[in-house]
């Protein structure tokens, strides 16, 4: 008989609330063995909690454990937090990943690794905001686990979700990523798509958009600089260099440090028929501290070059970064002769808006300034795109100036005088300009 399915009640939200098998978990320290204990007991005096925070007050994220089970295929992800919160959790295949979602709550510094026994079933973890009000844990998995239950127990003031995992075999956790993609699904197919912003304002618009952000941090620093942080900096230095001079309305798919998929970036500018998409980027390179300088990208189906290739393979995981279905992100977008077509115009004017910018940049450039690859972020059939890779995270030169309050100002002054005047001209009924002919 299973060791974990003897009259086990059910608790709040159906999960059950008792089971003497895991007390023989070995944990890495009393406070977490206390913790198990509690979880564990049998009922009487155990205290799980599915009280909410009070509104509007965030949940913390303090601390994340692996522990270990008395039999190879049993363990647990044990998460501290200020106070017990709605809990989602998924998995995920290519690669295979544990999603672990906390309504209303952050994850501090601390939580950012975990601590505890390496434990072999459990790779790479990362931990941040995922959108407004949500973070999100995605664990890499070296075999095949599931979710067995994950119940709250208080101690000491802490509130820990015990979420004890159990191997399985490929074929049952491939079962259970379709029955959790097919809710997610349903649940993407029933919320309401946000209200674009007023149409009342015939400006053009000008949607920037810093990469990365939340649980995805990008490149890394010299000294552990995140791109996210970088990008947003410049994206917000921009945004009110360009709301000052007031010739063009701006919006950003982020204005904090929250995660964004691909495909919600596109639909975002899309919806509110962005005049230019403007994708906010930084590169690093390991063992190549003398590359530097920013590159401009448009897309194109070859890259431009090896370095192109690997930019455009980089940025395009971040999905599988935030423990999204990359696939299923992918197949959002729709593909048909008509929007090929019109996707060719659409590069036209991204050529141009690229080549600006690259002059605008001046020395501050790569020495290959103009690339193109194949950026998902650049695929909208209706609306020009262009990526700028703002220069290269392990150049010393380059990150000093990508992480100086001035330097940002000025970068934002250069890039929002080259992106105007694409726009203004681009936008006046009567134009003179045209856009070069696009390629086969």
């Amino acid at each position: 008989m299973d060791e974990f399915a003897s009259e086990r009640p059910e608790g709040p939200a159906g999960m059950r609330m008792s089971s003497p098998g895991f007390m023989r978990f070995r944990a890495r320290n009393l406070a977490l063995a206390l913790a198990t204990l509690a979880f564990f007991a049998s009922g009487i005096g155990l205290c799980v909690a599915w009280a909410q925070a009070p509104q509007g007050a965030p949940v913390v994220v303090r601390a994340i454990h692996a522990v270990e089970g008395q039999s190879p295929d049993l363990f647990a992800i044990i998460i501290d937090l200020s106070e017990e919160t709605t809990v989602r959790h998924e998995v995920l295949t290519g690669p295979d990943r544990l999603v672990i979602d906390l309504d209303r709550s952050f994850v501090a510094a601390s939580a950012q690794r975990m601590t505890g026994r390496s434990l072999p079933a459990i790779g790479a973890l990362r931990a941040g905001l995922f959108m407004a009000g949500q973070s999100r844990i995605v664990i890499d998995l070296a075999r095949p686990v599931l979710v067995e239950r994950a119940d709250f127990v208080r101690q000491s003031g802490v509130a820990r979700l015990v979420v004890q995992l159990r191997a399985t075999s490929a074929e049952a956790f491939l079962a259970q990523a379709r029955l959790d993609a097919a809710k997610r699904l349903s649940g993407r197919n029933s919320r309401p798509e946000p209200p674009p912003d007023d149409k009342g304002d015939t400006r053009p618009l000008v949607v920037i958009d810093p990469g990365h952000g939340g649980i995805d941090p990008g490149a890394s620093g010299l000294k552990g600089e995140a791109e996210k942080d970088l990008v947003l900096a410049v994206g917000l230095a921009l945004r009110d260099r360009l709301v000052k001079s007031g010739k063009v309305r701006v919006a950003m798919t982020r204005d904090d440090d929250r995660f964004v998929s691909l495909n919600e970036r596109v639909k975002f500018a899309r919806a509110r028929e962005a005049r230019l998409f403007v994708s906010l980027h930084a590169d690093s390179l390991a063992g190549e501290p003398d590359v530097r300088g920013a590159s401009v990208y448009t897309l194109s189906d070859r890259a431009t070059d090896a370095l192109a290739a690997r930019a455009a393979e980089k940025e395009n995981r971040a999905d599988l970064i935030a423990g999204l279905d990359a696939d299923e992100e992918a197949r959002g977008g729709i593909e048909t002769i008509l929007v090929d077509l019109a996707r060719r115009e659409t590069r036209a004017f991204a050529q141009l808006a690229a080549r600006q910018t690259v002059t605008a940049l001046g020395n501050r450039t790569h020495k290959t300034p103009l690339r193109g690859a194949g950026f998902r972020v650049l695929r909208a059939p209706d609306m020009p795109s262009i990526l700028i890779e703002l220069g290269y995270l392990s150049n010393p030169q380059d990150l000093r100036a990508l992480a100086d309050g001035n330097d940002q100002k000025s970068l934002a002054e250069t890039l929002a005088n080259a992106l105007e005047a694409f726009v203004l001209a681009t936008s006046a009924p009567d134009s003179a300009v045209v856009a070069p002919a696009a390629g086969p």
